[in-house]
């Protein structure tokens, strides 16, 4: 009998996917607070502000990179609104393309590191269906970042409804809520959980907070945690008082614009917890 290879190449790439799953899985079933806070730990929020969007961040070695995503006329632009669109930063052009030839270089890894995992947020800030849809478009003219175990895409912003993210493809993560029904029973899909930092504490970064608004900000980290997921604050303080904090509460992602000066600060001695 005849064998089909394209029935063969299907049941390959179904089994490539499962595989990058379950290695997925094993990489999100060791959260727990950092032991040791690395480069790794960054956050580069807003990195599309950056003299050299992508290149800046992933140089430096951050794992975790936020894109501002904008449909317009089938073109995924990066920035924050329509109106900052001031330059031709393209997601695809900007991020994808030197993620994989990133990649390429490291013999199919994210980072020269085999372990280190970088992780793409990707903040969509137009229609959430139609966006998303092109993102992955996108995403799949880049073979080498597909299931790839050593990246992480993850959607956050305008999301499709959270009952619909199991239909997403193997690659395509999401922000969770941690406060949400709905985020919870796709937990499978989620591949961190952020909240907006004002919703527990109105700490400005300076002096002392509350022991009030630690128990609050520490049971949110202790919850993701539980979930074995990652934890990350945006609209937090971003200084070496906030930073401190958060690394004593436990968060896993600092949030930063600050990231060569966040980046030497956790060089410092003395930064283990």
């Amino acid at each position: 009998m005849e064998q089909c290879s394209t029935c063969n190449e299907s049941v390959f790439y179904r089994m490539k996917a499962m595989f990058c799953i379950f290695f997925s899985g094993l990489f999100l079933a060791g959260i727990t607070q950092p032991a040791q806070y690395r480069r790794s730990n960054i956050h580069a929020h807003n990195d599309y502000d950056h003299n050299l969007p992508f290149t800046e961040a992933y140089a430096a070695g951050t794992g975790s990179i936020e894109a501002d995503v904008l449909l317009i006329n089938d073109t995924l632009f990066v920035a924050h609104s329509r109106k900052e669109i001031k330059r031709d930063v393209l997601f695809m052009a900007s991020y994808l393309k030197p993620l994989a030839e990133g990649v390429a270089r490291n013999k199919g890894y994210a980072y020269p590191d085999k372990k280190a995992v970088l992780q793409l947020l990707i903040d969509i800030k137009t229609d959430s269906v139609q966006t998303l849809d092109a993102v992955i478009k996108a995403i799949r003219q880049f073979p080498v970042l597909i299931n790839n175990s050593s990246v992480r895409f993850v959607v956050s912003g305008n999301q499709p409804e959270a009952n619909r993210f199991s239909s997403y493809p193997s690659f395509i993560f999401f922000d969770g809520k941690i406060s949400d029904e709905g985020h919870l029973q796709q937990l499978p899909k989620i591949g961190l959980f952020s909240a907006d930092f004002s919703a527990y504490s109105k700490w400005k970064g300076r002096g002392e907070i509350s022991e009030q608004d630690k128990n609050r900000i520490r049971a949110a980290i202790e919850k993701a945690h539980a979930l074995k997921r990652p934890f990350r604050f945006w609209g937090v303080p971003d200084g070496p008082e906030a930073w401190q904090l958060m690394m004593q509460l436990g968060v896993d992602f600092l949030n930063t614009d600050h990231i060569h000066q966040l980046a030497a600060f956790l060089e410092k001695p003395a930064r283990s917890f």
